[in-house]
């Protein structure tokens, strides 16, 4: 399993270097847009949903601040696709189902 979390995490790496090396207005592409990465499981072995290792990169046209690190403290993951969802413009209240429904944005990655 170690293998090929290294080798997403190579190729997620590689994503964000080309989206940032990519000229688009007064910055990059990497600064005009959000991009979601997550691991499916914490714990390979129990194959838990807890604690999802999760990254956002990219600015979203300066709507996210950059390098901030959120502990999830247990709050559903469903938190961080609401969030973008609304970044980027949906008019979205809420986001998820049943017990991972949020109403709640990650405001912390707001800029």
């Amino acid at each position: 399993a170690t293998k090929f979390v290294l080798h997403g995490m190579d190729a997620w790496t590689s994503f964000v270097e080309t989206l940032a090396a990519i000229p688009e207005g007064d910055g990059t592409l990497l600064d005009n847009c959000a991009v979601l990465a997550h691991s499916e499981t914490s714990d390979a072995n129990s194959h838990s949903v807890t604690g999802l290792p999760m990254m956002v990169a990219g600015r979203a046209g300066g709507r996210l601040a950059p390098g901030v690190h959120v502990r999830g403290a247990g709050d559903p993951t469903t938190r961080v696709g609401l969030t973008l969802q609304q970044v980027m413009g949906l008019n979205v209240a809420k986001w998820g189902f049943r017990a991972n429904e949020t109403d709640r944005p990650v405001s912390e990655i707001l800029a």
